[in-house]
């Protein structure tokens, strides 16, 4: 539903299923069979309620069992979409407001890099994207990704149109 909503649904030559990325990877590799790429963006919205167990149901074993799931079904390609300051503890960002709020309720920035770890140490080719804040609106006329190495963008938004052409 929520696919069909963001106008997912009817792209030419993607394929959208649905499961729940929290009952495994046994029960999420049969929908992943045949395909070249997984794009994961799944994260734990604060839309949920306080949840202090939801980021790591989702952020990281979520994203656990997709990794898990697209190695068992033979996929080439993993590109998930994480977030800014993820690594923040590394880069010396452990006192940016930004994360210390993203990371105030159940870890979630500390989730995220624990599943990042885990994709680096996979046999899937990968790709992470750390955007920052995410806009609903599309991007202004001439508005350019600004693309940095990891651990040196620590602000700035991005409009999920643009987050979605770099992952494709």
């Amino acid at each position: 539903q929520r696919a069909e909503a963001a106008g997912v649904k009817g792209l030419g030559g993607v394929d959208v299923t649905v499961g729940d990325v929290t009952q495994g990877a046994a029960a999420l590799a049969p929908q992943m069979q045949g395909a070249d790429a997984v794009v994961c963006a799944i994260g734990f919205g604060q839309s949920s309620g306080l949840c202090l167990s939801c980021p790591q149901q989702v952020d990281y074993l979520g994203v656990v069992n997709l990794v898990e799931a697209a190695e068992e079904a033979g996929v080439d390609k993993f590109v998930l979409v994480s977030s800014l300051l993820t690594d923040g503890w590394a880069a010396g960002q452990g006192l940016n407001p930004n994360f210390l709020l993203l990371n105030a309720f159940g870890g979630l920035l500390d989730q995220k890099l624990k599943a990042e770890k885990r994709l680096r140490a996979s046999k899937l080719a990968w790709t992470i994207v750390r955007p920052g804040g995410l806009k609903n609106e599309p991007p202004a006329a001439g508005t350019e990704v600004v693309v940095g190495a990891e651990n040196t963008l620590f602000e700035g938004s991005i409009s999920r149109d643009q987050v979605a052409e770099v992952c494709v």
